[in-house]
């Protein structure tokens, strides 16, 4: 049976969802293999459940994941997207929740002020404050070792709003407060402008430019073999003996087809036009 990665753990930002990746990579923590059954949905799939996954490029992986329920439109709360349960109708799950200020006590003990979560920033800015359950999704390629294919790994948690002050963070697990995340290691697979290559794998580095003997570096710079001092002709001027050569070919050709008297008429008549 399949378990959550981590069965009771609240995500603040990206340093902590790399945390968890990073257990993950380090065997501290084991990732999700396959779909959850309809089992281990309703067994696992509650507040506070974290669950780490590898995309895969084949059937026999994961390609997206699936928990069987209906969810809202993604909303991006950098650097996470969150999606709210709706009931199978597409209606809110619970009771309307009218905007209010004594909707904010579940934060009590949090300094709104100086510190505010994604989850905390998607519950502010919805326009009805969600009361089921609420999905948090992160994507990010794992660099891995130099020249090693990128993988790209997600990470899906639940919670919901009134359990959120209860669910421990990474500062308040003894097994992942100590982790260091290696430099480079995480690159996020998702962005908010549409030019971003956020989504798609990091490139490999360009081939440096080559450095001329003398020492200037430019891409401009003259490759092995070619003497700098020369200079290109242009299209026109390399072109122009080739095209002069063909056009006095073809007259030849043209004068060969005619009678002989008629080419000297021919002859005669431009001799008296020049003169």
């Amino acid at each position: 049976m399949q378990r959550p990665t981590h069965a009771r753990l609240h995500v603040r930002d990206a340093r902590d969802a790399h945390t968890v990746f990073e257990a993950v990579r380090l065997g501290l923590l084991k990732p999700v293999e396959r779909r959850l059954n309809e089992i281990e949905r309703a067994t696992f799939i509650q507040s506070g459940a974290i669950f780490v996954w590898e995309e895969s490029e084949d059937d026999l992986g994961l390609k997206r994941w699936t928990d069987g329920r209906v969810w809202s439109q993604s909303r991006m709360r950098e650097p996470y997207l969150f999606y709210d349960e709706r009931t199978p109708d597409g209606s809110e799950v619970g009771p309307p929740s009218p905007r209010s200020s004594h909707n904010f006590r579940f934060v009590d003990g949090i300094s709104r002020s100086t510190y505010s979560t994604p989850a905390l920033s998607h519950y502010d800015r919805s326009e009805h404050h969600p009361t089921g359950l609420v999905k948090q999704a992160y994507s990010a390629w794992v660099l891995g070792q130099p020249g090693a294919k990128p993988r790209k790994w997600h990470l899906t948690a639940y919670f919901t709003y009134a359990d959120l002050p209860r669910i421990p963070t990474i500062d308040q697990d003894p097994a992942l407060n100590r982790i260091t995340i290696p430099a480079g290691m995480y690159k996020s697979g998702k962005a908010r402008s549409r030019n971003s290559d956020a989504g798609s794998p990091p490139s490999s580095p360009s081939p440096p430019p080559y450095v001329h003997p003398t020492g200037a570096c430019s891409p401009s710079s003259p490759r092995p073999g070619m003497d700098a001092r020369v200079t290109l002709p242009s299209l026109h001027s390399a072109f122009a003996p080739y095209a002069d050569a063909s056009a006095n070919a073809a007259r030849r050709v043209h004068d060969a087809g005619r009678l002989p008297e008629d080419a000297r008429m021919i002859r005669i008549l431009n001799s008296r036009h020049i003169m």
